[in-house]
């Protein structure tokens, strides 16, 4: 059993490596908001794909579900994100068998816009609300009493005015602990965002235009919009506990964005609560490749593009378990977002 989880392990590293280029793609991603943090646990996610369990462990890696030793598992949270826009995250998990199962739901409230079109560049008057949608289940299960496998599939939706997409993506981790005798050290790894390209359709995308080469007099045309990958990103991680402390790094290969180090020094107090503090650091981006002479660029190569999550995270958790009776506990984190200042979430767990 243990060359076989050894065997899993290994060839995630392999197919991650191989499937995912130095941001050889980057910026041409769909469906980014499947990348937003939504709870607050963990900050920023160094370590969260190794040692992540329960509902918390939907987003970082799904096999952490299997992991949670509660008959259910509930969360809600809130983040407040840039320039207004709330993402809310609604999970509740439970066993079934020898599996974990949840469903899970995000939203993106991003509020009202103006419309503007080619013949009316100052608006119309009109507005209209972006829909930015993710439901999502898990399952998970053990495969011995140290490896835990699962698996996610997450329904996306977006919309705006009359155009709208709809696709789904998957996400596959392992979880490890225990590895070379060492009870306190935890593996992780999770493929994540890999599914069928985003393309929007709609009533939105006809316009009155003359085709070309024709005499043809001006007449209705719809135009085919084109298709984005999904940003697939392969993260692999530990977590180590020592003197009461949990120390965690994850290293995120992303296909279309700079890869990101995050690193993680958490403490608990038993009956009251943990407090942590992570940092993110993220590669260089690397200069596109352009053609003929009408694409110069003034910037330097090191600094055309900085990831604006990089930077020192704070969080909290408090248990209130012994004020209501029940296993509950609230979580709060405050995340860098460059320009933008700072993100906060605030997120509620209860287990039963």
């Amino acid at each position: 059993m243990m060359r076989k989880n050894i065997i899993i392990s290994l060839a995630f590293v392999v197919f991650g490596s191989i499937l995912f280029g130095q941001n050889s793609r980057m910026g041409s991603a769909s469906s980014t908001q499947l990348l937003v943090v939504p709870s607050a646990k963990h900050l920023s996610g160094g370590g969260a794909v190794a040692n992540a369990v329960g509902m918390d462990a939907v987003f970082w890696n799904p096999a952490g579900l299997a992991n949670s030793e509660n008959s259910i598992d509930a969360i809600f949270s809130n983040r407040q994100y840039f320039a207004d826009i709330t993402n809310n995250y609604f999970g509740i998990s439970t066993s079934l068998g020898e599996y974990k199962v949840a469903v899970n739901v995000r939203t993106f409230n991003i509020g009202e816009i103006d419309e503007t079109t080619v013949y009316f560049p100052d608006g119309t008057g009109q507005v209209f609300t972006p829909n930015f949608s993710i439901l999502g289940t898990t399952l998970a299960r053990k495969l011995s009493e140290n490896t835990t496998v699962g698996l996610n599939a997450n329904l996306i939706r977006e919309g705006f005015g009359r155009v709208s997409a709809t696709g789904f993506a998957y996400d596959f981790g392992v979880q490890h602990k225990g590895l070379a005798g060492l009870e306190s050290l935890e593996l992780g790894f999770a493929l994540k965002n890999f599914g069928s390209p985003m393309k929007y359709d709609g009533e939105g995308l006809g316009v009155f235009a003359t085709a070309s080469g024709s005499d043809r007099p001006e007449d209705y045309y719809k135009v085919d919009a084109a298709s984005f990958d999904l940003p697939f990103v392969f993260d692999m991680g530990a977590k180590y506990s020592i003197a009461g402390a949990d120390l965690g790094i994850t290293y995120t290969s992303n296909y279309y964005s700079t890869d990101e180090l995050k690193l993680f020094v958490g403490y608990g107090f038993e009956g009251i609560g943990s407090v942590g503090v992570g940092v993110q650091s993220s590669s260089a981006a690397q200069e596109l490749e352009h053609h003929g002479d009408d694409h110069d660029h003034d910037h330097d190569d090191e600094d055309w593009y900085t990831n604006p999550s990089d930077g020192v995270s704070f969080g909290a958790s408090l248990d209130l378990s012994r004020f209501v009776g029940m296993n509950m506990s609230v979580d709060y984190s405050m995340l860098p977002m460059g320009d933008f200042g700072t993100n906060t979430i605030v997120a509620l767990r209860v287990a039963f």
